[in-house]
């Protein structure tokens, strides 16, 4: 493997979501199960909230293949650019601010995955033209995230990460046979 300047980048900051995240939660805080099912941060348990749901009703733009992908946050216009993608394990997500708005926080999850931070709704930084912010994506499942606009409109995101040993045969998970 090839330690590119953003490879690294990524997987420390990788390492220190981990380091962050491995503290005692209190478990009423904590929405992590052990069933191995996504994790919702949203109490409503909305299908219209659930990332494999939001990924079967659209057209994946395919992003596998690639180290880094870029994602356009843009509250005034179109949300997020591209709205629904694949990639593979390990691939570092970037958003770009193209007006302000918040950070990127989770809905729905694969339990696996540590969010470097605990945010939600309620609790996201703001973010103004021009920031960026990245994060390596190395558990394999179905995300959903979101962002509020300066009115506070939720506006969202889904992708799907997969096994980058499995192939490019579709978006079905490719990892049951294995």
């Amino acid at each position: 493997m090839e330690w590119t300047r953003r490879r690294l980048i990524g997987t420390s900051a990788a390492v220190a979501a981990l380091a962050g995240c491995l503290g005692e939660d209190d478990p009423d805080e904590n929405p992590d199960r052990d069933d191995g099912e996504s994790v919702e941060t949203d109490d409503a348990g909305d299908d219209d909230r659930d990332a494999e749901t939001i990924l079967e009703e659209h057209d994946l733009e395919d992003h596998t293949g690639q180290e880094v992908v870029e994602i356009a946050v843009d509250p005034e216009g179109d949300g997020f650019e591209p709205e629904t993608l694949k990639i593979d394990r390990d691939t570092v997500l970037e958003w770009t601010w193209e007006g302000p708005s918040t950070a990127v926080y989770p809905i729905d999850i694969p339990s696996d995955c540590l969010w470097a931070e605990e945010v939600d709704a309620e609790t996201v930084e703001e973010r103004d033209a021009g920031e960026e912010s990245d994060r390596l994506f190395w558990a394999e499942g179905a995300y959903r995230y979101a962002s509020r606009d300066a009115d506070g409109e939720e506006f969202t995101g889904a992708f799907r990460v997969r096994d980058n040993e499995a192939g490019a045969e579709g978006d079905e998970d490719e990892t049951e046979d294995e």
